[in-house]
């Protein structure tokens, strides 16, 4: 059955963010919402590649789009492409999270009657909108603007819990990355993030090995260092330079496998990149180290702290100043990260 002839009774959705992984992980309370409002709408969400297995499994969901946009200006095949995916879908609403030129096309190409996006949209995105909703000034979480566009529809919600679905099939995959690292089964670890794409978002390297000495010591937990294949490197320099045996699992899962691993831990360390996005979402504790960037928007979760040394410079963004030296996170010293770690944790038994 084609997704335009299925018996959905409701109105037909899109759901329009496209990238990042993290930004994709802090739009997902929209799904839950919708879905509590319209239990018999068709709601898709289209979505790139390298975001697509965030929404994998997502159970409000009836359909994930995943759009492998060509680079630069979209052509008119390329638009065509799209619109003729789109189309038969028959979406009474498109709601345009990701706020550009592009996804504010693609909510024109799927042409739906009723197209939604904050009014001041980057690269006059909102000039293709229907529906253009002012985005608040005062409220700093980025999952209540995006349930904030939702009010056209009727949808007035606070409820920011993320949708991030692991299986058990990832859980398995993520403990055998433990258990080849000699890690037994139930011993407490904690998941440290120390890459990104920024290199400016970065902690010290020697910092994070002797983070990991002092919450082998003072907390009992075993390091476990995440991040992709690229991030392999860095993540060995940091197991080398521990004064505790670490385990370097960069490179070594998925991202729901990664995100399995986050979940069983008792603890997240991260820069601001999707894996500390995650770790929140899959209800993990976690300390956040910012500084050329800075996430308030979690402030609402009990188990988030928010480290991040105010500066005059800060956040610098992608326009650093200090001439890599990193001040304000060398300003993030172990000392202080582990006394924010233990207290989310407390002593462990």
């Amino acid at each position: 059955m084609t997704p335009a002839a299925t018996d959905r009774t409701g109105p037909r959705i899109l759901i329009i963010r496209l990238s990042a992984i993290g930004d994709v992980v802090v739009t997902t309370p929209v799904s839950r919402v919708l879905r509590e409002r319209f239990q018999d709408a068709y709601i898709a969400w289209i979505v790139e590649p390298k975001a697509k297995d965030v929404l994998a499994g997502n159970p409000f969901l009836d359909e994930v789009i995943v759009w492998d946009r060509p680079k630069g200006a979209m052509s008119a095949a390329a638009m065509l492409d799209i619109h003729r995916v789109l189309k038969p879908r028959q979406f009474d609403w498109a709601v345009d999270f990701q706020g550009l030129l592009r996804s504010g096309l693609l909510a024109r190409l799927s042409g739906a009657g009723n197209i939604v996006g904050n009014l001041g949209a980057k690269e006059y995105a909102d000039l293709l909108y229907t529906v253009r909703v002012p985005r608040s000034e005062t409220d700093r979480s980025s999952r209540q603007r995006c349930l904030d566009l939702l009010r056209p529809l009727g949808v007035e919600s606070a409820d920011r819990r993320m949708v991030m679905n692991v299986n058990d099939v990832e859980r398995a995959a993520a403990r055998r990355v433990l258990s080849e690292a000699g890690v037994p089964p139930g011993q407490p670890y904690v998941c440290f993030v120390p890459a990104t794409t920024w290199t400016q978002k970065h902690w010290l390297e020697e910092s994070w090995s002797r983070l990991a000495g002092r919450l082998a010591a003072q907390v009992g937990l075993t390091p476990v260092i995440m991040g992709g294949p690229a991030d392999a490197p860095l993540a060995e320099r940091i197991r080398r330079h521990a004064p505790v045996e670490c385990v370097v699992a960069a490179g070594k899962t998925s991202l729901k496998e990664a995100a399995a691993l986050l979940e069983g831990a008792r603890l997240a360390v991260a820069v601001d990149t999707a894996l500390m996005h995650i770790a929140v979402a899959v209800g993990t504790p976690t300390v956040a180290l910012c500084g050329a960037s800075w996430w308030p928007g979690f402030a609402d979760y009990p188990g988030f702290a928010l480290l991040r040394e105010p500066m005059a410079c800060s956040p610098c963004l992608r326009h650093p100043s200090c001439n890599a030296r990193f001040d304000c996170m060398r300003a993030l010293t172990p000392e202080r990260v582990a006394a924010a770690a233990e207290g989310l944790l407390g002593p462990l038994a």
